[in-house]
């Protein structure tokens, strides 16, 4: 993984909590989480001011900046999305959007192994995404959606990898006993930046206007009492 020749590439992860910041230069790549109980766009760009001191690179040197598009939290999204693009403008940056779900998929899946990754979706229902990793590649068996619990026994059926924390497969009633493997792994911002960079390379660089996160379902505002 590397940014172009004597840039820096930095990546974005909100998709779920803890967020992670990550970048690279001169091949060398750091990553951090984001504080569970501050706001993302509180901390976000001090954390990553931190990340280029700890590179020797000052803001202006990034080149390539990748975000993750979920699927995941409505509001971290957002916040990812609008901070990538922001940055993008102001640095005249490349940008790469990813789904969050592939990036974990491709660091976590070996050579022959058929995962599918699951997240809470909250109100009963989950996310859930099937990947097929072959020597050359990860293919995307089944994309990003939303589906019931009583979805799963079908949308699973010949997975012998699961990508799910213990919350998410207590809210889907799954039994670890009937995968091969199990892993509570969630999206980091390494993982975004590799695939990120890796589609840079082979595809180019996103306009703003291609970028939008994988939000899946309507957005429902929450009522606070008062």
């Amino acid at each position: 993984m590397s940014a172009p020749p004597g840039g820096v590439a930095i990546a974005l992860e909100l998709s779920s909590a803890p967020g992670s910041l990550a970048a690279t230069a001169a091949g060398r790549v750091v990553e951090r989480e984001l504080e569970r109980t501050r706001a993302h766009a509180a901390d976000l760009l001090p954390r990553l001011g931190g990340l280029l001191v700890e590179l020797g690179q000052p803001a202006s040197a990034i080149t390539n900046i990748v975000v993750g598009l979920g699927p995941g939290s409505f509001t971290a999204l957002r916040v990812a999305l609008a901070s990538a693009l922001g940055l993008g403008r102001g640095l005249g940056a490349a940008l790469r959007g990813v789904p969050s779900f592939e990036a974990l998929a491709r660091a976590e899946l070996s050579s022959g192994e058929r995962g599918a990754v699951v997240l809470d979706a909250r109100a009963g229902e989950l996310y859930v995404a099937v990947y097929q990793r072959s020597p050359q590649a990860l293919s995307v068996q089944l994309a990003p959606r939303v589906a019931r619990a009583a979805e799963l026994n079908e949308l699973l059926d010949g997975v012998d990898v699961l990508l799910a924390d213990d919350a998410t497969r207590a809210a889907a009633g799954l039994d670890p006993r009937a995968f091969r493997r199990v892993s509570a792994a969630k999206p980091s911002a390494a993982q975004v930046l590799a695939l990120g960079l890796e589609h840079y390379a082979a595809h180019g660089a996103h306009s703003p206007n291609e970028l939008e996160p994988l939000y899946l379902r309507a957005f429902a505002a929450t009522r606070r009492s008062v």
